[in-house]
């Protein structure tokens, strides 16, 4: 992992870090500071590891939470594309239905839109009593 990203990430990475060396104090972690080389240092004193098993160690853990990390980067993309995807879809449905509602408005008289709605209003009573009271909640907020 980077220097410039380690010392970044500092206080985020710190919960994680304890579940990895639990034998490093509150006082240690203020004291690395974002440090690689005093971490290690610290690891090498704690752990009784040599040098190079310390660096390879911190190494290691710290490649697992950038892969980790990439693998989350991947799937927020991935979900960001799929709503897009669908946002976009949704649109052109919505553009769709308005303009055939636009057609609909233009090619048909009143006496026929008046009968469509009778229809309508038959076969879904109870969607168009709940309908009808939002608008006249509507209305009546919207005249205050």
């Amino acid at each position: 992992m980077n220097e410039d990203i380690l010392s970044g990430n500092w206080n985020q990475m710190r919960g994680k870090l304890r579940t990895w060396w639990g034998k490093l104090s509150d006082d240690d972690f203020e004291w690395i500071s974002g440090q690689k080389d005093r971490l290690i240092g610290l690891i090498q004193e704690k752990y009784g590891y040599t040098r190079d098993q310390a660096a390879e160690d911190v190494d290691r853990h710290f490649g697992e939470y950038e892969n980790a990390f990439e693998d989350i980067k991947a799937k927020a993309y991935a979900f960001g594309e799929t709503a897009a995807d669908r946002a976009r879809s949704t649109f052109s449905s919505v553009a769709d239905t308005v303009e055939s509602a636009g057609a609909y408005l233009r090619e048909n008289k009143w006496e026929t839109m008046a009968a469509d709605l009778r229809d309508i209003i038959r076969k879904y009573p109870l969607q168009s009593i709940l309908l009808g009271a939002g608008l006249v909640y509507w209305i009546s907020r919207q005249r205050r």
